[in-house]
């Protein structure tokens, strides 16, 4: 829920209630999904330092307790009025608009976001915590499953994540639909009362996370030890190349533009509520991919499945930026329907990394390996389910 609801909020929010720049809302972006790019710090961390004897359940603790104080404290804070005082002012030519009109505006809209994309960061920061302490428990679980049904694990794991996902984009498509938010209901949700209906689903998971999930005690590992073996498996050729391979593809894959959410306000003219709707068909679309892929991809070619996947989903962004950027097809649908189509080669495509990761990691490292070679992919995925 916390995961899909927080990206989710930064189009209806930061950029059509506060009317932020596109650079910003950008940059909130980044800032909301850099902690991915920690997690094999965080991987070292749970694999290294147990916490009364335990490597897992204490830092799940942790990062949930920090991503649910970030959420109760957001809940207490005030967004102020919208920047527009009516919805008509977003869609004015600028030339227009009277001095009048112009006056009217809430221009101290534009530094209220800088605070919650803050507290925002630091809710991902708790939640990726827990993210990498769960990945690794994952790890160590699908290893001891049978070779010919070995991924079951994950790719329910992910199933049930990318279901909660699609719940989150309910929630936001809905509550966030009002006119302030660039939608079309006359009633909506404000940021603060959604952080709190946030605050209450994350609570739970806290004491869950200590009580419902078993963990044998573990000693601690010799910090020299652990790296030193560490630095032999990525020594090893097959580790090596998935490291290039990813650190490479984190880098072309993840390439954005500033003016995406200008772009989709302004020219496929998309309202939060048509955006979260395809987006939970994109993330049913994902859902279902996963597991028809885990169920019967076990045994395909993972290098050209993978290959196939990538050249499929640029080849469609070229299409949809190029014909909208053009003014050759400006449709809300076409600007949407395109991101639901490429659910389907990116779904096979997380998968079959997923299984790479769990046949890379050793015993005793599977945080920082899951950590090491899942940053990217996790960051690719987030973009997709946004």
């Amino acid at each position: 829920m916390v995961v899909g609801t927080l990206p989710g909020t930064i189009y209806p929010f930061l950029f059509n209630y506060l009317n932020m720049e596109g650079t910003q809302v950008m940059s909130a972006t980044v800032l909301l999904n850099m902690p991915w790019s920690f997690k094999v710090f965080f991987g070292m961390l749970t694999d290294c330092v147990p916490i009364w004897g335990y490597r897992r359940r204490p830092f799940m603790v942790l990062g949930w307790t920090l991503c649910f104080t970030m959420l109760v404290a957001m809940t207490c804070m005030d967004a102020g009025a919208p920047y527009y005082p009516d919805d008509k002012y977003a869609t004015m030519d600028p030339h227009d608009l009277t001095p009048e009109m112009i006056a009217t505006f809430n221009e101290s809209a534009h530094h209220v976001g800088g605070k919650f994309v803050f507290m925002m960061m630091i809710a991902a920061i708790g939640y990726v915590a827990a993210d990498v302490a769960t990945d690794a428990m994952m790890v160590e679980v699908a290893q001891r499953e049978p070779e010919a049904t070995r991924g079951y694990t994950q790719t329910t794991i992910y199933m049930v994540r990318t279901a909660f996902i699609m719940v989150s984009n309910i929630l936001t498509g809905f509550a966030f639909n009002g006119k302030e938010y660039g939608g079309d209901f006359n009633f909506s949700l404000s940021f603060p009362q959604l952080m709190l209906v946030l605050s209450i689903y994350c609570f739970p998971v806290i004491p869950i996370s200590w009580y419902f999930i078993q963990e044998d005690v573990h000693p601690g590992i010799i910090f020299r030890d652990y790296l030193a073996e560490l630095w032999h498996l990525v020594q090893m050729r097959p580790m090596y190349q998935v490291i290039a391979y990813k650190f490479l593809a984190g880098i072309f894959e993840n390439f954005s533009v500033t003016c995406f959410d200008p772009m989709q306000a302004y020219w496929a003219k998309v309202t939060p509520l048509n955006e979260k709707m395809m987006t939970i068909v994109g993330n049913g679309v994902f859902a279902i991919t996963l597991y028809f892929t885990g169920k019967y991809g076990l045994q395909w070619n993972w290098r050209k499945m993978h290959a196939v996947t990538i050249v499929s989903v640029v080849v469609m962004e070229f299409i949809v930026t190029m014909l909208t950027t053009w003014d050759i097809a400006r449709n809300q649908w076409f600007w949407l329907g395109v991101p639901v189509a490429e659910a389907l080669p990116n779904g096979i495509a997380f998968v079959i990394a997923t299984f790479v990761m769990v046949e890379l990691a050793g015993e005793g490292n599977e945080g920082a390996v899951y950590g090491m070679v899942g940053s990217p992919l996790r960051r690719d995925q987030h973009r997709h389910c946004r």
